[in-house]
């Protein structure tokens, strides 16, 4: 299974529909602040065939607002997911609180946006931007593994425009590639 994470794309969904056809996903996740029209990125990814899970960001208070989550706690695959945009779970301070409500849920995977910057507890994003949270928060969730696609859009610390490809092979073991744009 192939899972397209992203988060941020500010009103620029043409960036997402790009990722979307290059990557052509089996399940779409957008973390937040899409401040766009979900319904027709939903129906670029191929939704219903393709299930896709829109979160509600902090910019995300007009009308497409409504159609989104705050957050959303699903099972997949053996694995168990805890996916929010990260401004309630105050992300900017650290990441105790976001451990904290994926451990509570009983999830191994928590996903995240809001920074606009690519982070992965379990080291595998390499880079200057990464390492800063690595190095602020190491091992604040031990048995769940925190990730953030950066910003499909609009890139802080360094970065690059970028998500996630999510792969979940037939033995359930889980990878993680950030892609740019």
């Amino acid at each position: 299974m192939k899972i397209l994470i992203a988060s941020d794309s500010h009103r620029m969904s043409a960036n997402l529909k790009t990722a979307i056809d290059r990557e052509k996903p089996d399940m779409l996740i957008h973390l937040g602040d899409i401040e766009d029209d979900p319904h027709q990125v939903a129906s670029w990814a191929g939704e219903p065939k393709t299930p896709c899970i829109f979160i509600k960001g902090n910019c995300d208070y007009q009308s497409s607002g409504n159609d989104l989550l705050r957050r959303s706690v699903f099972s997949l695959h053996g694995h168990r997911f805890y996916c929010c945009h990260g401004h309630h779970e105050r992300v900017n301070q650290g990441l105790t609180t976001i451990a904290v409500a994926a451990s509570d849920e009983k999830c191994d995977i928590a996903l995240f946006g809001h920074t606009h910057v690519p982070y992965d507890s379990e080291g595998e994003f390499a880079g200057e931007y990464s390492r800063y949270y690595l190095e602020a928060w190491p091992g604040c969730a031990p048995g769940v593994r925190i990730m953030n696609p950066g910003s499909i859009s609009l890139p802080r610390g360094g970065s690059f425009k970028s998500y996630i490809i999510m792969t979940i092979d037939e033995n359930d073991r889980i990878s993680a590639e950030l892609k740019a744009l």
